[in-house]
């Protein structure tokens, strides 16, 4: 049962980051405390993971069809990076201390601190360009830092950033959120699984999952909207903000 879990679990990732940009933070980290009981910190390294195995076949897929912005990328990468492993070493050190048990208590409330965010940007636009334009050039930075700490990426922050930043189509901006995400969750990864932070087996059956999620998936990506899709994106991350929340009120 098992195995048929996490299987059909990964094809729901794999739908959701190829339609969406939404997958390791907002749907996958509280999906694996949820439905497989493991601690926050494994959590965020088995589901970045697992989102850059499944991300490659995505980005293959945008990629491909001509729905990624190199420039954009380019520009947003260069400063996501470093705080993104600045962050996830920071983490994965703490959790090291006598403070371990509260870290992973702090992963659950950052994590729902993002999404939450998120939410509230897609019914205010004007919020994150309050905080884009206080931030400047840190956005990147920040949006980086997040996944870092957290996992969370592409639907929750990147995102709503990449369109405040270009105005570009929904679609291209899913497409080149799913490049960065998929730069992001492989430093994410590396650092919290060489720290012990993976479950092996579960990251395995996820992303076999998530590639047949992904390849069902591409077929769909040309007959949705740019409405739909966008709506899909904040339906999503109002979910998984529910499902955070209720796993908050269980500690």
């Amino acid at each position: 049962m098992f195995e048929v879990t996490a299987l059909l679990f990964g094809v729901l990732c794999g739908l959701l980051i190829l339609l969406s940009g939404v997958g390791a933070g907002v749907i996958m980290v509280p999906g694996l405390m949820l439905l497989f009981g493991v601690a926050p910190a494994t959590a965020v390294g088995t589901a970045s993971l697992v989102s850059v195995l499944i991300k490659v076949v995505a980005t293959y897929a945008h990629g491909r069809d001509s729905r990624v912005d190199w420039t954009l990328f380019k520009r947003f990468s260069r400063w996501a990076v470093p705080s993104c492993l600045l962050l996830a070493l920071v983490i994965t050190l703490l959790l090291r201390t006598s403070w371990g048990a509260g870290v992973q208590h702090g992963l659950k409330l950052a994590v729902l601190a993002a999404a939450g965010f998120a939410l509230l940007a897609s019914f205010r636009p004007q919020v994150l360009q309050h905080v884009g334009q206080w931030l400047g050039g840190l956005m990147p930075s920040a949006c980086g830092a997040m996944v870092g700490a957290t996992g969370v990426g592409g639907g929750v922050l990147i995102v709503p950033t990449l369109r405040a930043m270009s105005g570009a189509d929904i679609k291209v901006v899913v497409g080149t959120s799913t490049v960065i995400g998929l730069l992001l969750s492989a430093c994410t990864g590396l650092v919290f699984g060489g720290g012990g932070h993976l479950e092996s087996l579960l990251a395995l059956l996820v992303t076999l999952g998530g590639a047949v999620g992904v390849m069902l998936g591409r077929p769909l990506v040309a007959r949705l909207s740019s409405r739909a899709v966008s709506g899909l994106v904040y339906t999503l991350i109002g979910v998984s903000l529910l499902n955070m929340t209720y796993d908050l009120l269980l500690v």
